[in-house]
């Protein structure tokens, strides 16, 4: 469950992120005319609106893909924890786990209310990553723990 809940996850985020980078010019010119039984239609312009939203969306998918990697077994979350206790006067590492979670919940809920208010090419993925990066880092470390302890 823990490995499905980690590609389930993985899986948005690349949409996201492939979705959210331009796509690539194409490897030769093609004239108008040159190929009369295919149509070819101009990419459409993508409007300010959308612009504005790449503003939004990059930060908040960037929190999301460090809130993933945060969540990979494996990865030295107690070293991060306690260096960023270590970092902020008057933060230990059980307050900075404390602050993490909330903010990692408040990221994750702001990327599901941003992606079903805005449509546009990032909607479906940005609402599957908020909702599967939060399950993973709420339901996580339980199945984690089931599967370490061999159950």
């Amino acid at each position: 469950m823990l490995v499905a809940l980690l590609v389930g996850a993985g899986t948005p985020l690349a949409f996201a992120w492939a979705r959210f980078l331009p796509e690539d010019a194409p490897p030769f010119p093609i004239e108008p005319g040159s190929f009369p039984s295919v149509d070819h239609e101009a990419p459409p312009l993508e409007e300010a609106s959308h612009k504005k939203d790449h503003l939004v969306a990059a930060p908040l998918l960037f929190c999301l893909t460090i809130a993933f990697v945060f969540r990979v077994p494996g990865f030295p979350s107690g070293t991060v924890l306690g260096w960023i206790g270590g970092t902020i006067p008057g933060l230990d590492a059980h307050t900075s786990a404390i602050v993490i979670h909330v903010v990692v919940a408040l990221i994750a809920v702001g990327v599901v209310v941003f992606g079903a208010l805005r449509p546009g090419p990032l909607r479906i993925p940005l609402i599957a990553c908020g909702v599967l990066i939060l399950l993973l880092w709420f339901v996580g470390p339980l199945l984690q723990t089931a599967m370490l302890a061999g159950t």
